[in-house]
Formats: structure tokens, sequence, C-alpha cells
């Protein structure tokens, strides 16, 4: 991968994190709004739909670069995901007891669900929270419900790239039928990233082309934001199966048909990006470095942040600074994030390790870039 490319890549998937955090911050009871962060209050879907796409782009590519085999494409997804899941789980359970007891008000209402607190981390280990038309959700940590997508795209994409004739048939199958229709539906945001990279990569276009598809997206994009797009297909959606279907069964899924233009957008970009890359010089040690720096951070501020914007949150009036309110919720969160996210970085390459001899594969690991 040319190294602005993976520059840009990197860049885009922390503003996508970034902009996920924006949206959560903004929420009144929390820091009771923030200024300029309220314009985007409604674009996480969109933040998600990039990571989605984002994913399927990079995951092309090291299966077809790196990731030789089934054991090592498996362990390489599992070291990615638990090296951050297993954290993310026991912090959030730490620190929802906590800023229940300290603020018990913060944590009441349907985005706090606790009863059953087994089957909620059972269900998040495995996966398994997002399955047909259900949701657990792991205690206050609700961006957590992306990974009981993403997880499967991982399980359905090894499947299919790396088994041959009918045992591809019966795995792709069988996780279609386990996962349900609920995942599936999305699951084309994510393919859109697997063939923008197959596409650009088979079917290269010149640096004129690639300017024009990698601006021309940005413009659509807005286009279709200003016009109120994603609003209006979620009411042709309503309309054709109905509220309760959508916010009751499909929920995280209901704006699907806005995520599919949505992916489309950020699959043309990182092609134009693709044909751009090779032709722009390389970018500065001092704009690299930072970048490549804060996007390490990508994975952990995504799946901490929920639950670190709520204890903290719940924590302003126990230490006396509701007059800094705002600005002890937003810094206290990223605060924590750099300072837990190196340490769960620095645990991929040796779970990896551990994965691969469970599976019976003694080769080194090698580095890959990250899906997140």
């Amino acid at each position: 991968m040319h190294r602005n490319l993976s520059i840009y890549l990197d860049l885009v998937r922390f503003m996508a994190a970034m902009l996920v955090f924006v949206v959560h911050a903004n929420y009144q009871r929390l820091t009771g709004g923030v200024p300029v962060f309220w314009r985007f209050s409604h674009l996480g879907n969109d933040a998600v739909m990039v990571f989605f796409v984002l994913s399927g782009f990079v995951i092309a590519h090291v299966a077809a670069t790196k990731e030789r085999t089934l054991q090592e494409y498996a362990a390489s997804r599992f070291a990615r995901l638990y090296s951050v899941v297993v954290p993310a789980l026991i912090l959030t359970i730490v620190l929802d007891a906590a800023g229940s007891v300290i603020e018990p008000s913060l944590y009441t209402g349907r985005w706090y669900e606790y009863d059953n607190p087994l089957i909620r981390v059972l269900a998040s280990l495995s996966f398994t929270n997002e399955l047909w038309f259900s949701y657990t959700r792991p205690f206050s940590n609700g961006p957590f419900w992306s990974l009981g997508y993403e997880a499967w795209y991982y399980a359905l994409f090894g499947a299919a790239h790396f088994l041959r004739g009918n045992a591809r048939v019966v795995a792709v199958t069988g996780i279609c039928l386990l996962i349900g229709p609920k995942i599936l539906l999305l699951m084309p945001v994510w393919l859109m990233g697997v063939m923008a990279y197959r596409h650009a990569t088979t079917n290269p276009i010149s640096a004129g082309n690639g300017l024009a598809l990698f601006l021309g997206s940005i413009g659509m994009y807005l286009l279709f934001r200003l016009g109120n797009g994603p609003d209006t297909l979620l009411d042709i959606s309503q309309q054709l199966l109905g509220h309760d279907f959508l916010y009751d069964k499909l929920s995280w899924s209901r704006r699907f048909l806005a995520s599919y233009l949505i992916g489309a957008c950020v699959a043309a970009n990182f092609i134009g990006a693709v044909a751009l890359a090779p032709h722009l010089r390389r970018l500065p040690g001092l704009v690299e470095r930072p970048i490549r720096y804060v996007a390490g951070f990508t994975f952990a501020l995504y799946l901490l942040h929920y639950p670190l914007l709520n204890f903290f949150a719940a924590l302003t009036p126990a230490v006396g600074l509701e007059d800094y309110r705002t600005a002890f919720v937003l810094a206290g969160p990223l605060t924590m994030v750099w300072v837990i996210g190196s340490g769960i970085e620095r645990q991929k390459g040796p779970l990896k390790a551990l994965f691969l001899s469970w599976l019976g594969d003694r080769q080194p690991p090698r580095p890959a870039l990250s899906a997140r």
C-alpha cells in the first residue's frame, strides 16, 4: 500500500472515531451541549459506515498481500478484536458501577441496560449481541453494537476467501443463517470497501480521474446530507416497512438505504485516493507522525469513550466542577483513552502469536494495517 494512501486512511479512521465522540459528547445529559458540536449531531451513523467501508478495504488488502492462510487471517482478527474488547468490557463494568453510585440519575433510561449481566458479557465476548433481531447492549457501551456486525463480516469474508468447494458453501450459508437479516442488511456497505480495493488494484484509473472521483465523492455526500437525503430515505423505509419494524427489529440497520449511498461515496473516495497517492509528494514527517500516532488510538477511542463520558459526567458534581462541566467531561475521556489506548495497542502482537499457536500455525506474525 502506498505510504500516502496509508496515511490518508489513518487520518480518515481517526476522524471517524472523533466524529462519533463528538456526537455523543454533545448529549445534553452529559455536557449540556457543546457549541459547534451540535452541527455534527446526526452524523454518528455516517461515521460507522466509514468504518465499515474502511474495514472491508483494509481486510481485502491484508488478505491479498499479507495474511495468506485462514489461520493467520483468523488470528489477526481475533487479536484485533479482543485486544480492545476485553479491556473495554472490564472498564465499562467498573465505570458504570462507580458512576451509578456517584450519580444514579445519570444511569437511568434505555441507554443503560444492566439486567442479566452475565448474558450481556457473554454475548459481547462472542459477538452474538446483534444476531437476528436481538439487541444485547453491554451496559452503557452503546457503540459496541457495530462489533456485533463487523466480527461476522470478518467471518463471512474469511470463509468465502479462504475456503473452497462445499466447505465454502456450507460455511457461508451457515454463518448467514446464524446472524440473520439485520446484520446482512448492512453487509453491502462493508463489501463496498472490498470491491473498492479490488477495483483500484486490478483496474487502476488515471490521476485525473482519481482526482475527479475523490472530489466528486465528497461533493455527492455533501449534497446528499445538505438535501436531507438520509431522513427522506428513512421516511420511505418507514412507509414501506412500518415504524415498529424499523426501530424494534432492524434497530441499527434501519438507515440501510442511506448507508448504501454513504458507503458508495466512501468507496468511490478511496478508489480516487488510490489513484492520487503515487502522484503526490510524500508527506513530511511533521504531518505523518502525528497522524500515525493518533490513529493508533482509534479503536480504543471508539469503544471506550461512551462509558467514560458517562462516568465523567457523573463525577462532575461530586468533585465540584459544575462550572467547568463541558471541559471536564470532554478532557477526562480523551485523557483516559490516551493513557489506556497505548497499552491496549501493544497487546495485539502477543495476542496474535497466542492465537496462531492455538490454531496450529507457528509462523511469526507479520505487521498489518488495522481494520479500525
